[in-house]
């Protein structure tokens, strides 16, 4: 497998060299292989697993897996894809090349394999990020190293789990995309993350629109007062019309009376919520 040049160290860099090279292919019972255990990747593309499947009828299995020793047979380091594509065609054997590889390596190089193909969405991702750094005790900086991504960029990831589950789900499922998970996050409240989350998906609401909602706007200027605090009642009447009407809501009382300040940023938007209130 060729290195992603974005990773900056491919497989064959971590299996020093190439994953295959040095070592010979052997011809081993599928019965006596078992699963990585550290594979971060939940579930398969059903269409590319049945274009490699149609595939391997076809011209065989081009590439080894690569397996490690263990009590009884081995397990599956990398080549994932490839093994259940032989389970399905009710294969006898595959080809393998054995490493001995430790349980550290085998999560790092599952996880490479799957960033590589970008077959990993954001939630696995992000678990597989933390598996790193919880089970084998790496900080986000090494974490970030060793799969060649940027310290920030695994960072946001892992964030990702803060969500609650059933947003996580949505996210994994491709419901709302990553960017409006991250916009989801600069709220506290679970509550309002889940009723955000769910007007994105009816009101299919753009990232800007639900940075807007969230009140991710731009930052009070230096030594400018901070507004007085609101009342909870009026508090969470504006939360109510925020998702009732997809956009930033002010209410502003002064003993009974004021004003309520809609915003809107452009003519399909003032539609969009003008026919929001007619239907309420």
């Amino acid at each position: 497998m060729a290195s992603d040049g974005k990773l900056g160290r491919g497989l064959d860099s971590l299996m020093g060299g190439d994953t295959t090279a040095g070592g010979e292919v052997l011809n081993l019972p599928m019965d006596q292989i078992a699963p990585n255990p550290f594979q971060p990747r939940e579930a398969i593309d059903p269409a590319g697993l049945e274009g490699l499947i149609e595939s391997i009828q076809e011209n065989g299995i081009l590439q080894p897996i690569t397996v490690r020793p263990s009590t009884g047979g081995y397990e599956l380091v990398t080549g994932e894809r490839r093994f259940r594509a032989a389970q399905q065609l009710g294969m006898a054997e595959v080809p393998a090349v054995v490493r001995d590889v430790n349980d550290e390596k085998m999560l790092e190089l599952a996880l490479i394999e799957n960033i590589q193909r970008e077959d990993l969405n954001p939630i696995e991702k992000a678990r597989a990020f933390r598996q790193l750094t919880d089970n084998f005790h790496l900080t986000q900086e090494e974490t970030a190293r060793r799969v060649g991504q940027d310290r920030s960029t695994v960072t946001n990831i892992i964030r990702l789990l803060e969500l609650p589950p059933e947003v996580q789900e949505l996210v994994s499922a491709g419901g709302i995309s990553m960017s409006h998970a991250k916009a989801l996050l600069s709220l506290a409240d679970a509550r309002r993350q889940i009723g955000i989350c769910k007007l994105i998906i009816k009101r299919d609401l753009s990232v800007r629109e639900t940075e807007r909602i969230c009140g991710g706007g731009k930052k009070r200027a230096k030594g400018r007062k901070k507004p007085p605090l609101k009342d909870a009642h009026v508090r969470d009447l504006e939360e109510e019309l925020r998702l009732r009407l997809g956009t930033k809501v002010q209410i502003v009382d002064k003993k009974g009376k004021g004003k309520i300040i809609i915003d809107y940023y452009n003519t399909d938007d003032f539609e969009r919520i003008m026919g929001c209130i007619k239907e309420a």
